[in-house]
């Protein structure tokens, strides 16, 4: 395992709620060069040599509670890298004079909707955090499109959808996201579709804060390159401030059939046939291997159509035809659409309740392999998962996606195939962490995952906790677009502050 200048667990800090000193929210005036350090009002008087913040129409604070909330991410791997500063953004104009003001002092930025990254991507050691979840407007929402701030959730971006009949194409299994944070990854759609998946595909266009304080809007037209570093770019060259999605007409319910199987040569064998005629009149619109709670078989079937009431879907022995008897044999469960897309919302919360789920360590994997690849690598890694890989919060995830479909280059997927096959293993410690031991291992295990994924052509899904070195990211993306991607870099964020927390560069 490579370990030089790959990012490495920090697994001390003060916890949120035993800090020493904690005060209500203090506000920041000013940054002084002579200390590295923000400055209060109360502090002004006694540092000449600071220089003043703009005026700004939202807050930014530095007090230890603030600070502490952001320190951490939800992988709780990464641990202990407190930021010196919190934006809450009243305006994009908030953002664009801060990374302005940052740029010239020097001082490193990261940006997130809820530091849902798991292994420190949204974090920054002693820097300004840039807590984008206050700029949450929904502006619009018609069949061409909906207009929407960066720190929009997508749960609430398809509740307000629904109400006028429409959806996004790609939904991810949680949906309590950022519409911004997916997007800087890709975003993986993982329960409604497997000909449409990349969020990053299903975008018109964005308007983006540049690590050089500019305000740009981007598409595939218009500062087309710009558009290109910011979809599945980690927020590496830009803060995304606004997006326009696509739109498509809204099922009233779905039908769904799940059926656990312990022959894994015989469920790829009937996902392939399910496969072969999804999106058509008499086949299913998604279907994949889905463990919610533990592994109920090896792997396990979920076939799922969407139908309005007026035209309900075919039996299940024409759905499920040349199947084997297990297939045919799954219960039909029927929901209204809202109800199934929240089905994991629903699981998580209710792991929050009850196990403590944001305090689990949560060393996740997420790959995309090669069609050619997929079954011998399930044949050969699923049946030596132990309980400590699958926990009864662990979510397992095999999902068919076209790989056609992946056009934003820094998304990376097999190089050949139709079908391109999500695996997401979604470890989670039994008790809440920290725990060093279990996680180390655990990046271990994902680390030589990663290597086996490569050797049979597969990628990185860039949610998860593979430690990466810049010999690893140059080998992620390959050197062209390596090259490219350094590129827009330097271009686009000249003075390297924007997320230093991947490690890419």
């Amino acid at each position: 395992m490579n370990t030089e200048g790959q990012q490495q667990p920090m697994l001390s800090r003060r916890r949120l709620f035993g800090i020493a000193g904690t005060v209500a929210a203090t506000t920041v005036v000013g940054f002084n060069p002579a200390t590295s350090g923000w400055v209060t009002a109360a502090e002004a008087a006694s540092a000449p040599e600071m220089r003043s913040v703009p005026p700004l129409d939202g807050r930014l604070e530095m007090d230890d509670q603030t600070r502490a909330a952001h320190d951490h991410d939800q992988g709780n791997i990464v641990l202990g890298k407190t930021p010196n500063a919190v934006l809450f953004p009243g305006s994009v104009n908030d953002i664009q004079k801060m990374i302005r003001y940052c740029r010239e002092n020097g001082i490193k930025v990261a940006t997130n909707t809820g530091h849902n990254s798991v292994l420190g991507q949204t974090l920054v050691n002693g820097g300004l955090v840039i807590n984008g979840r206050s700029l949450n407007t929904i502006h619009s929402i018609a069949p061409d499109g909906a207009d929407v701030d960066g720190g929009v959730l997508w749960m609430d971006l398809i509740k307000a959808a629904v109400k006028v009949g429409l959806t996004p194409p790609a939904i991810t299994g949680y949906t309590q996201l950022g519409i911004a944070g997916t997007l800087s990854i890709g975003g993986l759609g993982a329960i409604t579709s497997n000909t449409v998946v990349s969020q990053a595909d299903q975008i018109q266009q964005l308007e983006v804060v540049t690590g050089a304080g500019d305000l740009v809007t981007c598409s595939p037209t218009e500062n087309s390159d710009l558009f290109l570093a910011m979809c599945a770019g980690q927020g590496q060259c830009g803060v995304i401030t606004r997006a326009t999605v696509n739109m498509v007409p809204a099922p009233e319910r779905v039908r769904y059939y799940r059926a656990p199987y312990n022959d894994i040569p015989q469920f790829f064998t009937d996902i392939r046939t399910l496969l072969s005629r999804v999106d058509q009149a008499d086949g299913f619109n998604w279907v994949a291997s889905v463990n919610t709670a533990g592994l109920t078989g090896l792997v396990s079937l979920w076939a799922a159509v969407a139908y309005n009431l007026d035209s309900p879907p075919p039996s299940v022995d024409v759905l499920m035809r040349g199947c084997s008897a297990t297939a045919h044999a799954a219960a039909p469960i029927d929901l209204p659409y809202l109800d199934y897309v929240f089905q994991v919302d629903t699981i998580v919360d209710t792991f929050r309740a009850t196990q403590n789920w944001d305090g689990l360590v949560k060393p996740w994997f997420n790959a995309i392999l090669p069609d050619s690849g997929v079954e011998g690598f399930v044949q050969e890694l699923f049946p030596t998962l132990t309980g400590k890989d699958v926990t009864p919060t662990t979510f397992v995830l095999i999902s068919p996606a076209l790989r056609s479909g992946f056009t934003r280059p820094l998304f990376r997927v097999p190089d050949s195939g139709k079908w391109a096959w999500v695996c997401g293993i979604l470890t989670n410690s039994m008790l809440p962490g920290p725990d060093e031991e279990f996680a180390s291992k655990m990046l271990s295990r994902n680390y030589r995952w990663w290597t086996d994924v490569t050797s049979i052509g597969g990628k990185r899904y860039v949610e998860d906790a593979v430690p990466f070195n810049v010999a690893d990211w140059k080998k992620h993306y390959g050197d062209e677009t390596y090259a490219t991607f350094a590129g827009w870099k330097k271009k686009f964020d000249p003075d390297g502050i924007l997320a230093p927390g991947a490690g890419i560069f």
